[in-house]
């Protein structure tokens, strides 16, 4: 198994990304403040039939961060994805998108089928039916964040629908859900928030869009994501023929919580399908 960790430029932006394994590419996108360190699992079990993809997301990890607005949009995520999947010569690839990963995943998937194989939409579209909520949430983390630092900003994270059902399970899964949301950027997760979380559209409004996608389509669920449940279904009833899986037991953070059946269902969906 091959394994390397590079950085490489994308359109405006430096973007770190891994790559392990051989086989069809799958490339994995990973949710808000979590890094691509939060696929260590998916990345284990995958790289034995595919070659994996992971890259932090800018404004993540060890990506570049602008100290600029400007720099972030939804917009910017999905030219980051297609960018990164052109710049690295891949013709035909697999997504994951999970979470904030989803909107990048099938956004590329709507505009370029062609070049999509199969898509996983996990655990995405949270608040999509209470966007007041969510913008809510978002303005409450940035003030914390330029108030306190993580002071505040990151109890308050640990405690939200997002991370907690992870984070409570012991005091172990807390410290590693804390050490994923550290890794970002305090400026990067301040833009991503107030210009990708507090400005998305709703997948309510995205009817046509998700009706267009012709790719073979997984959506997975959390039995306890309450934030995506509706979501959740109406990607799998509005996005022709696909799929909805639902992880028994676990709540947003699902690659985390069951990473081996998440992994097994990823790779029996890429088998079939």
């Amino acid at each position: 198994m091959t394994d390397s960790s590079r950085r490489i430029r994308v359109g405006d932006i430096e973007l770190a990304y891994r790559i392990a394994g051989r086989g069809r590419p799958v490339i994995l996108v990973h949710g808000l403040a979590c890094g691509q360190r939060m696929w260590f699992h998916q990345r284990r079990r995958l790289s034995g039939r595919h070659t994996v993809l992971t890259y932090d997301q800018r404004g993540h990890g060890q990506s570049e961060a602008p100290d600029d607005a400007r720099r972030y949009s939804g917009a910017h995520l999905a030219r980051d994805l297609a960018g990164i999947v052109d710049a690295l010569g891949y013709e035909e690839i697999a997504v994951v998108g999970f979470s904030l990963g989803g909107g990048p995943a099938l956004a590329l998937a709507a505009a370029r089928p062609e070049r999509v194989t199969h898509l996983v939409l996990a655990d995405v579209g949270s608040g999509a039916d209470d966007a007041w909520r969510i913008q809510w949430l978002a303005s409450r983390w940035i003030d914390f964040a330029e108030r306190t630092g993580w002071d505040e900003l990151l109890p308050d994270m640990l405690r939200s629908e997002f991370f907690k059902s992870y984070a409570n399970r012991g005091r172990r899964y807390r410290r590693h859900m804390a050490g994923l949301i550290r890794a970002t950027p305090l400026v990067g997760l301040r833009h991503t928030l107030s210009q990708v979380l507090r400005q998305r559209k709703s997948l309510f409004r995205m009817h046509s869009t998700l009706q267009a996608v012709k790719v073979p389509t997984l959506v997975m669920l959390g039995q306890h994501d309450y934030i995506c449940r509706n979501a959740a279904r109406l990607l799998s009833e509005n996005i022709p023929h696909a799929v909805l899986h639902r992880i028994e037991g676990v709540g947003h953070m699902s690659p985390l919580e069951q990473p081996d059946e998440f992994s097994d269902v990823v790779t029996a969906f890429f088998a079939r399908a």
